[in-house]
């Protein structure tokens, strides 16, 4: 079996079986062995409460190898991110299970403002299976220092934000911070930008005692009844780390992930007058259409793979890039950054929408899109995807393009698509669906949700 630490976004597991402070000590070591046992590796966490133990059992890894530490303690995602595009800094992590559940953690790591990409985990990785691990001299031990970094990153921001905006945004917004290491950043970036913000959730919390940390429409259902039932212009949501960004209407319905990257990346475009933006397969082919109009180009990418694109653009092609939920400005650097989507947002609504959320979505089109998920066996995914893939590509019709990077993708041509793609920490497969009428997107559901349930049946058997 090959052997794997990091998934499609750094590690995350349970810390009573993955982890845990055994691991946790180990890629200290082995980061430090990285680096030959020189440089300073900056190290936050999220609110969690495993977040000390699994600190202290990291940083004492990465000291015994001689490399020094930054201590940030709690610090939203982005602003570790930032932190390992200063000089003399060699790398930064957060120990975060972003929007996973309270019972999970993970790791992290960033090397010149974005995640690492494939090559520099695989070589983590072996470094920690192997347990070839660096020891310094007592003379050599690293040193550790705290600081507060929070301030640093939020000039950082609002440097970014003036580029984009003008006067100060006068208009009201709520906040639901999910009780994580957002906290004391967005809250205060917004008031800086002249907003009137009030939160909610809106103190740090490993229990989450407000809601779960995923900011989707069915943890944020109250959350959406006190922006429904206040003259707040937006309400803008986080999860627990601070990296991801979701947008309820004044009227508190849920904006959906796909039209908020659509903007981002039409005013980015129109900005550059032209560029690429480069998004994740799971996402909506609005986002090609806005773009396309104003000059632009969208190019899909497997998820987990937005930080090997921008690693290998040179040129600087790429001018926004994003998953769902997860915005990468990359004017301002390589990292998903939820709290400059949210003061972004807020420009917007106040310069564009005029203090309307609602009026300033309404430039992107709102096309329906289904979202479901069947039961796979994990030894029956690869024969499922063969067997789906001959199934649907020989029942859907007015087939344009089919791309085979993360799953399979089936773009037709009056506008509507479907994603299969196995899960890669669940034994299921998950299907995305959209179309530009409800009538279109329910007749390519019909079919390809037959085929799936079909297929599921014939990999199992002979799996069995």
């Amino acid at each position: 079996m090959e052997r794997k630490l990091f998934g499609t976004s750094g590690i995350r597991g349970s810390i009573a079986d993955k982890v845990n402070v055994d691991l946790a000590l180990n890629l200290g070591r082995g980061l430090g062995t990285v680096l030959s046992g020189r440089g300073t590796v900056a190290v936050g966490t999220d609110a969690r409460t495993s977040r000390q133990v699994l600190r202290n059992a990291f940083v004492a890894g990465l000291v015994s190898t001689g490399t020094s530490v930054v201590d940030l303690s709690v610090a939203p995602m982005p602003a570790v991110a930032a932190q390992s595009t200063l000089t003399g800094i060699s790398a930064s992590v957060i120990i975060t299970a972003s929007h996973n559940p309270g019972s999970d953690n993970g790791f992290k790591f960033f090397t010149d403002g974005r995640e690492f990409i494939k090559s520099e985990e695989e070589r983590l990785e072996t470094c920690v299976f192997n347990r070839e691990f660096s020891t310094a001299s007592w003379t050599a031990i690293g040193s550790i220092v705290e600081t507060d970094i929070k301030q640093a990153y939020l000039k950082r921001i609002k440097g970014f934000l003036s580029t984009r905006g003008g006067e100060p945004v006068r208009t009201k917004i709520l906040v639901d911070l999910a009780n994580g290491a957002a906290t004391g950043y967005t809250p205060e970036l917004l008031r800086e930008l002249g907003i009137t913000v009030t939160t909610i959730n809106s103190h740090p919390d490993g229990h989450f005692p407000g809601r779960l940390p995923e900011p989707s429409p069915g943890n944020l259902i109250d959350t959406m009844k006190v922006g429904a039932g206040s003259d707040f212009a937006a309400t803008f949501c986080h999860d627990g780390d601070g990296d991801r960004l979701a947008v309820i209407d004044e009227k508190g319905s849920f904006v959906d992930q796909n039209r908020v990257i659509a903007l981002f990346a039409k005013d980015e475009v129109e900005r550059k007058s032209g560029g690429s933006v480069v998004t994740s397969i799971d996402t909506s082919s609005v986002i090609d259409e806005v773009v396309g109009k104003v000059g632009g180009k969208v190019t899909r990418v497997p998820l987990g793979s937005l930080q090997e694109e921008l690693a290998r653009d040179k040129q600087r092609s790429i001018v926004f890039a994003s998953e769902p939920w997860k915005a990468i400005f990359t004017d301002l650097g390589g990292w998903m950054d939820g709290i400059a989507a949210a003061g972004r947002f807020a420009q917007m609504i106040g310069e564009v929408g005029q203090n309307s959320c609602i009026r300033l979505m309404s430039a992107i089109p709102e096309y329906p899109v289904l979202r479901d998920q069947v039961a796979c066996p994990d030894d029956a995914k690869q024969k499922f995807m063969t067997i789906v893939r001959r199934m649907l590509l020989s029942e859907v019709t007015g087939v344009q393009r089919v791309l085979d990077i993360d799953g399979i993708r089936i773009e037709c041509t009056d506008g509507s698509y479907l994603l299969v793609r196995p899960s890669g920490t669940e034994p299921k497969a998950r299907v995305y669906i959209g179309a530009r009428t409800q009538p279109s997107l329910d007749k390519l559901a019909g079919i390809a949700m037959s085929a799936i349930r079909r297929a599921v049946e014939e990999s199992t058997k002979t799996t069995s």
